[in-house]
Formats: structure tokens, sequence, C-alpha cells
């Protein structure tokens, strides 16, 4: 047996246990919740939502099973009931910082740019050590053409996180727009050292930039 198949016949193996459990006590949050998130691990999507849901059912305030959900529903793609559980989630935590940036991130899934920017701020205004915030904001300050307000962003993300290839990579972008070329060339070339898929193209471009600047073309 592979350690693939192994694993795959653990999963099912507590999915059957916890299927019944629930039968001999269906009010069960925590079991409802664990077999929501083995199903989501098997792959059984639609049943996981299922039983989140009647989680939830039994009990609404529950800002765990809220966040899970609403990262499940992001992960299939469904971003506008993704952020409904994670603003139902704020409801339970304001604070979370971890909810608002998922709020940001759903909303520039959806290429609403000042919202995003208004969630991922307030995740910072939490936390100001939340890298996917300070990361996710320099996209989004970039979509909005405030090139050096995303450019402070990519920074901070940058020396958050030094090991990050996304925030690199979103930090060249923005030095990229301010006329930072050779700035941005050292960060684009960190990012892929890093192992991030850097785009060729903008590679060529940045490249290109910096060696003009650089002699001055």
């Amino acid at each position: 047996m592979t350690s693939a198949t192994q694993a795959s016949a653990q999963i099912d193996g507590l999915i059957d246990h916890l299927r019944d459990e629930l039968k001999k006590n269906p009010g069960s949050v925590i079991a409802h919740h664990r077999l929501a998130l083995s199903l989501w691990k098997a792959q059984h999507f639609e049943e996981a939502i299922d039983m989140f849901t009647k989680a939830l059912e039994i009990d609404p305030t529950s800002f765990e099973i809220r966040i899970n959900l609403g990262s499940l529903y992001f992960q299939l793609g469904r971003f506008e009931e993704g952020l409904q559980e994670n603003k139902k989630a704020i409801e339970v935590y304001p604070r979370s910082a971890e909810a608002l940036t998922n709020i940001g991130s759903a909303y520039i899934q959806l290429k609403k740019w000042p919202e995003a920017a208004e969630y991922l701020k307030k995740a910072i205004g939490v936390k100001p050590t939340m890298v996917p915030a300070w990361t996710n904001l320099t996209t989004v300050l970039i979509e909005m053409g405030e090139y050096e307000e995303a450019k402070e962003a990519g920074e901070q993300a940058v020396k958050l996180a030094p090991s990050f290839p996304l925030a690199h990579n979103n930090l060249a972008a923005a030095l990229y727009y301010t006329e930072n070329y050779e700035k941005a060339l050292v960060h684009l070339e960190k990012a892929k050292d890093l192992g991030y898929p850097v785009h060729p193209d903008f590679m060529d471009q940045v490249q290109e930039k910096a060696s003009q600047a650089t002699h001055g073309g």
C-alpha cells in the first residue's frame, strides 16, 4: 500500500467513525465540524459544506466553523459565499485579522479594489505584522494607481517576511511603477530564486528598464 493510499484509507476510516458518532450524538457541534473537515480533506466538497452548515445551525456563533467554511468556498472559487461567511465571522469576532484579510482577499478576486483596500487596512490596524494583508494590499494599491503607497506596503511585507517570494514579486511591481527599475529587478530576481513563477514578460520589461537606467539609456 502506497503512502497516498494509506492516507486515503485513514481519512475514510475517520469519516466512517465520525458518521457513527453523529448517529449516537446528532447534536454534537464538534463531531459535525470534524466530519466537515475530514470530508473536505477527502475532497467531498459539497458534503463538507453540508456538514459545516449543519454545525452552524447548532452553533451559529462559531467563529472557527465560519472561517473554515469560508475558506472552502474560496478554494472552490465561490468568493461571494466565502465573503459572506467571513463577514458573519467578524460579527462574532470583529478584531480578527485573519477574517479581515480573507474578506479583503475575496474582494481582490471580485476586482473590488476600494473594498479590498478597506478590509486589508483594517486587518493591518488590528495586527500590524499580518504579512498576507500587506502583500495583498500592495497588489490592490497598484491596481488603484497608488504606486508610492503600494511601494511602502510592499517594503513592509518584505521586511516582515524576507523569505516570502510573493512579497518580493509584488514589491518589484510597485517599484517598477515608481520607476525604481534597478531595485525592482533585485526583488524580482529574489522572488524567482525563492521559487515564485515570475512572468517572463514582466522580467524582460524590468531587465530592459534596469539596463537603460544603469547605462543612462
